[in-house]
């Protein structure tokens, strides 16, 4: 009994030191692994070579196209236009997705709106390119009366 307890507590503080530098280490690691790993990050692209041909996965921004006018007195309150998610993964060939820097959806219409509305939009796909997420995007576009300035 005696001599495990020795070899358990024997130099307590290098073992607790080793098993500090073990976890850092492969903390470190994996943080590494992750900066490596295929799937882009917010606002990064990878170049993929398939088949002998340079295929970019990028995550961009989504932008909302808006289409009409509201109602004589309303107005779309632009800066409060929010769509969710924000984001979309797109594949496609070097030459063609290299320069675009955010995906529109489909036309939303705002003819004759008095009020704000929420719905759901598509997305745009861009020429010989793909959209990864087949996910729903909510578009939220709010209406505000605009004021009479005496």
């Amino acid at each position: 009994m005696r001599a495990v307890f020795s070899v358990v507590f024997h130099n307590l503080f290098l073992k607790f030191t080793a098993l500090a530098m073990a976890i850092l280490t492969w903390s470190y690691i994996v943080g590494q692994i992750y900066d490596e790993a295929p799937w882009p990050h917010k606002g990064s692209q990878t170049v993929v070579n398939m088949e002998d041909k340079n295929v970019i996965v990028k995550r961009l921004p989504v932008h909302v196209n808006l289409t009409g006018t509201p109602e004589r007195r309303y107005d779309v309150a632009v800066d409060r236009i929010s769509i969710s998610p924000s984001e979309c993964v797109v594949t496609g060939p070097l030459e063609s997705i290299e320069n675009i820097s955010f995906i529109t959806t489909e036309p939303v219409s705002v003819e004759g709106l008095t009020r704000s509305i929420r719905q759901v939009a598509r997305l745009k796909q861009p020429e010989s390119c793909q959209i990864s997420e087949e996910r729903e995007f909510f578009v939220t576009i709010p209406i505000i009366r605009k004021r009479l300035i005496k």
